[in-house]
């Protein structure tokens, strides 16, 4: 089954002028895109999960609290990587692997 085709309007903006774009520094576009991320109000938090063995990323939303508490739960035992983003903030959990011959 072949997927939906969104399109996105690439040519359009690269047609634009440079000035339509001013240069930033790389701190001002951090603070802009990764520590003023916004959820829709309707959604309490997304949660990526990324499973090393098998390479593969799963990004879920959730409108409540509990939800995103029931997927946690699922999911802290395995051998994946979390993150958990809400408007209180970003967590990584990270899986806890102990190494017995390497102390």
């Amino acid at each position: 089954m072949k997927r939906k085709y969104y399109p996105n309007n690439w040519d359009a903006i690269k047609a634009c002028p440079p000035h339509y774009f001013p240069p930033m520094e790389f701190d001002e576009f951090a603070a802009w895109k990764i520590h003023g991320y916004q959820l829709p109000s309707s959604h309490y938090g997304i949660v990526r999960i990324e499973d090393k063995d098998k390479g593969t990323v799963e990004e879920f939303t959730y409108k409540t609290e509990h939800h995103t508490k029931m997927r946690l739960k699922k999911e802290i035992g395995k051998n994946t990587e979390i993150t958990v983003a809400t408007d209180d903030g970003v967590y990584h959990l990270l899986p806890n692997r102990i190494d017995f011959n390497n102390p």
